[in-house]
């Protein structure tokens, strides 16, 4: 299993404008993560063990071109600002592509945050 871990850092905040908050991690330079949607198990001292639904890449959509590291936890309400996040990928959602408009975008991020909850089997891909 893949871990990799940051400090949650400001980002343009366009996950809460889709309804779907993230935290965005600033990893080492020499971290790999594997690009594209991922179901991961996120560790920290406020957050607890939970898990979320982690992009790893460049967000085509919006036309922005810098690796990001982003993660929406499911029903998370508090401050994760300047914490350390461990990130363990446990298996792909999907890989990461452009959507013609922020509304496809919003509804794909609906169908990989609903699958967090599926069961092995029905629907998820593994890596």
């Amino acid at each position: 299993m893949i871990t990799v871990r940051g400090r949650v850092v400001r980002g343009e905040r366009l996950g809460r404008k889709l309804g779907f908050p993230t935290a965005n991690i600033k990893i080492s330079p020499s971290a790999r993560p594997p690009r594209g949607v991922w179901k991961v198990l996120a560790k920290g001292t406020t957050l607890g063990e939970r898990v979320g639904a982690c992009n790893v890449g460049v967000r085509p959509t919006v036309g922005a071109a810098r690796l990001v590291v982003e993660v929406h936890i499911p029903g998370f309400r508090g401050n994760l600002y300047g914490r350390t996040l461990s990130l363990s990928f446990l298996s792909k959602i999907r890989s990461e592509r452009r959507f013609p408009s922020l509304g496809a975008l919003k509804a794909q991020i609906r169908k990989d945050v609903s699958s967090l909850t599926r069961k092995p089997g029905r629907g998820t891909m593994n890596a």
